[in-house]
């Protein structure tokens, strides 16, 4: 009897073993999955991205050329065909890039193909102005066709282009959303392995530590592996809170910031934004009215990113938490320098624009706000009076 007992503890302390290291070894495997599989995810939209950037600045270049020319400002011509063509080539280097990436959706696909197509058309019209208006020299009538037939032709490939970057976002958001659910579930069944794991230990110990010892070092690993995992899901997260044009945080990356604070915290935000800035779009392009908004982002950074943490939150409204050691008069008077910049004459693809700006401050108290929309709403609805009164002025949250 006493044999027959050892040699079934014996197999006990096996099967414990088996099950532990089969339940490591399917850990294992799904953490690398899951890593591989944002990595993998994160190389291909930073590929298509760039790829899509690089076509929609090409682009851009080739008509500031065209623009040149219609104007009078560019007139050797052999210089501008060859910077044509060196434009064309990178554009279709950036489009071998895109379309070899593996695992778009149909609808990015479907977008890209679209936006493609324009652009060779835009090529073929562009080619056929420079056989014919350009060779007989008459700007004005090239400025007629840049204006209504070709220069439309590219601001509906850069929106097709922007369009489909919107697309390998979104794809990226949900194969990182899966991933997240799958990392959910792993750490459930690494809860149960630990359990388990316990259970063994409960069972056996009193029969041989050698078999305790063991499980606790087969958990540790686990409590390595749980930690690599969400060093890889904090990377994955990193990718939603920066706003891609102005290199900025954007609105998700305030509320993780500041939701903590609202409760007990005391601090000066402030919100501002351009009036009127649809005028710009609408006369220039979107195209023009990214390069302007990424201008005034870069001298913001420059300016105040010393005094306060910057927001690019939608559009061209951005959003300053100041520093903890800024008072309320400090605030305003930082707030009028902010305005003053943000005011100034820009040049943007040799053109010099000036738009007037309103905004908001708020001397936030604790508890003044139970979430971080309702503190916009405030800010929000104080810019708006500002500009119903006329736009170019500063105006002041009131506490309740």
């Amino acid at each position: 009897m006493a044999k027959n007992s050892k040699r079934g503890g014996s197999g006990a302390y096996i099967f414990a073993a088996i099950l532990i290291a089969i339940m490591y070894l399917i850990n294992t495997f799904l953490v690398e999955s899951i890593y591989w599989s944002n990595t993998e995810a994160s190389t291909r939209t930073s590929t298509a991205m760039n790829s899509l950037n690089k076509i929609n600045g090409e682009l851009s270049e080739i008509n500031k050329d065209s623009i040149g020319i219609a104007a009078g400002i560019k007139t050797d011509m052999s210089i501008i065909t060859q910077d044509t063509a060196r434009h064309y080539a990178n554009i279709i280097d950036a489009e071998h890039a895109f379309e070899s990436i593996e695992g778009l959706s149909d609808t990015a696909r479907h977008r890209y193909e679209y936006a493609k197509a324009i652009i060779d058309t835009y090529k073929q019209r562009l080619d056929a102005m420079g056989t014919g208006t350009v060779a007989a020299g008459d700007f004005v009538e090239m400025g007629y066709i840049l204006k209504q037939d070709i220069y439309p032709l590219q601001v509906t490939a850069s929106e097709m282009l922007t369009s489909t970057i919107d697309v390998v976002g979104t794809d990226i958001g949900k194969i990182m959303a899966k991933n997240q659910i799958k990392s959910y579930v792993l750490m459930s069944f690494m809860m149960l392995v630990a359990i388990l794991g316990e259970l063994a230990v409960w069972l056996f110990a009193r029969r041989a530590k050698k078999a305790k010892l063991e499980l606790e070092e087969r958990e540790k690993s686990l409590a390595e592996v749980d930690a690599k995992l969400k060093t890889t899901r904090q990377k994955a997260s990193d990718l939603a809170v920066i706003n891609v044009l102005t290199g900025m945080k954007n609105r998700y990356a305030l509320d993780n910031d500041i939701s903590d604070r609202l409760e007990s915290g005391r601090f000066q935000i402030a919100v501002f934004d351009m009036d009127n800035f649809r005028s710009i779009n609408d006369t220039y392009g979107y195209d023009f009215g990214d390069e302007y908004l990424a201008a005034v982002a870069e001298k913001l950074k420059e300016e105040f990113s010393e005094v306060a943490e910057i927001y690019n939150i939608t559009g061209n409204e951005f959003c300053f938490v100041f520093n903890k050691n800024i008072s309320e008069s400090q605030a305003m008077g930082i707030a009028q320098n902010i305005q003053r910049v943000m005011s100034s004459p820009f040049e943007v693809l040799n053109l010099a624009v000036q738009l007037p700006c309103s905004g908001a401050v708020y001397h936030y108290l604790p508890g003044d706000c139970l979430n971080v929309n309702s503190l916009l709403v405030k800010l929000d609805t104080a810019m708006r009076n500002a500009k119903m009164n006329g736009g170019n002025m500063i105006s002041t949250v009131m506490n309740i």
